[in-house]
């Protein structure tokens, strides 16, 4: 069921001028009859133009289904949405909270010195514990200071720049 110019300005809310224009220019497909006038198919031209309803002026066609929904639906699922972040927000400051006073106390007793060795005095280290290292006197090995730097580096003890 083909269109003439006049019946798809009707359907369109346009002018049978700018249907033409829009024929020649290319934007809108049609074919020409036998008595030399423009056949439009109602698929093309609403491809171009969408359907205005007669009473009630221009309607959006339905055939797009990626339409948003209506705004009322946005703000009730967005405000869920808020809702559920709300919520995870305190869940994660509360388990932050939780790690800080477990790190607090512990902080606190390793400044009270609660924290010791444990094991018994033949297995510790002079490293490990401080009171040990504090009694025992840290001893020096002394090196033989033949030679200087180069000598001492290529092993050279005792060798001098002029005996070489």
């Amino acid at each position: 069921m083909s269109l003439s110019p006049a019946e798809a300005a009707k359907h369109v809310g346009l002018t049978k001028q700018s249907v033409i224009k829009a024929i020649r220019s290319g934007r809108l497909s049609a074919i020409k009859d036998t008595s030399g006038g423009w056949l439009i198919e109602p698929v093309e031209l609403f491809r171009v133009w969408p359907a205005v309803n007669q009473d009630r002026g221009k309607v959006t066609s339905q055939v797009d289904a990626g339409l948003p929904p209506e705004n009322s639906e946005v703000v009730t699922l967005l405000k869920g949405q808020i809702d559920l972040l709300r919520s995870q927000l305190d869940d994660v400051r509360a388990d932050r909270e939780d790690i800080r006073a477990d790190r607090n106390h512990w902080r606190q007793i390793a400044e009270r010195g609660l924290l010791t060795d444990q094991r018994p005095p033949s297995e510790r280290t002079p490293d490990a514990n401080p009171e040990m290292t504090s009694s025992v006197e840290p001893t020096l090995l002394a090196l033989p200071s033949t030679g200087g730097f180069w000598s001492r580096l290529f092993g050279r003890q005792g060798d001098s720049p002029s005996e070489q």
